[in-house]
Formats: C-alpha cells, sequence, structure tokens
C-alpha cells in the first residue's frame, strides 16, 4: 500500500494500529500493511466498524498484521476485554461472544476482498500468474499477465 494511505489509515485508526510502533520481536505490524491500494477503503471500513463495537462495548481491537495471502486479505488482530463497568453493562452477553462478532466483522471484509480488486479497488474476482493468486479487475489482470482460468 502507498505510503499516504497506510500513514491515513495510522492516523484515523491510531487505537487500532497502535501495535505498528513495536518492535518486530512482538509484532508484524512494524512492517506495516502490506497489501495493495485497492482495499484502502475497504480496510477504512473495517476499522471504522471495530471502532464502533469499541465505542458500545469498551472492547478494543488491534491489528498485528495486515497483508495479502493467496490473494485475499488477512486481517489478524487481537482484542481486549473492556473494564468492570462494561462487563456488568452487557453481563448478558459473555466475552466470547463478542469476539465472535468481531471476528464475523473481520470475516465480512477479508470475504469482500475476493471479489475487490488490490490494485484498483473496483470490481474483481481471483485468478492466477503460475502458483502465484490475486484478486484482480480485468483491466489489472491483462496489465500483468494474470489468468481467470487455473492453468499455465
Amino acid at each position: 500500500m502507498k505510503q499516504e494511505l497506510e500513514q491515513k489509515l495510522f492516523k484515523d485508526h491510531p487505537a487500532i494500529f497502535r501495535q505498528r510502533k513495536l518492535p518486530m520481536t512482538q509484532t508484524c505490524m512494524c512492517w506495516g500493511i502490506e497489501c495493495g491500494d485497492g482495499w484502502y477503503e475497504l480496510l477504512d471500513n473495517l476499522c471504522k466498524e471495530l471502532e464502533a463495537i469499541h465505542i458500545a462495548t469498551g472492547i478494543k481491537t488491534e491489528a498485528v498484521q495486515v497483508k495479502e495471502k493467496y490473494g485475499t486479505l488477512r486481517f489478524y488482530h487481537t482484542t481486549i476485554l473492556f473494564s468492570s463497568f462494561f462487563q456488568k453493562l452487557f453481563r448478558r452477553q459473555p466475552a466470547k461472544t463478542w469476539d465472535d462478532i468481531i471476528d464475523a466483522v473481520v470475516d465480512k471484509a477479508e470475504s469482500k476482498s475476493a471479489v475487490t480488486c488490490e490494485v484498483c479497488g473496483d470490481w474483481g474476482s481471483l485468478c492466477y500468474k503460475g502458483y502465484w493468486y490475486a484478486t484482480r479487475c480485468e483491466s489489472c489482470a491483462k496489465k500483468e499477465r494474470y489468468s481467470f482460468k487455473k492453468g499455465k
């Protein structure tokens, strides 16, 4: 991802990307966001949803690693449980349930990446170049010599 887009995500969502300043012995976020510019909006919307959950429940989500793998987005994260005030307020919802909700929000973004061109953000689909997978629109796939059919 272009440095300017990455920095905008870091600036707009500092709590989620707090680990970016930690050393590589503690997190993979130190390498930044390892995917194309086309997924910027997808990541921004994901962060907004995670922040809304934080405001409603007190549960924080921090990115541990954000990258492309096998053509789709991977957003590895950790959750920090909420204070005793929120535990009382949401006592009918065990922490495990909130983890499941956060996982579902992340899964939705990761699934959407499978139909979003990683380069330009247009509609795309999984394509191949040898053993490399990527999600590209027709135009970007053609430029990079990816094929939508598995094979040589």
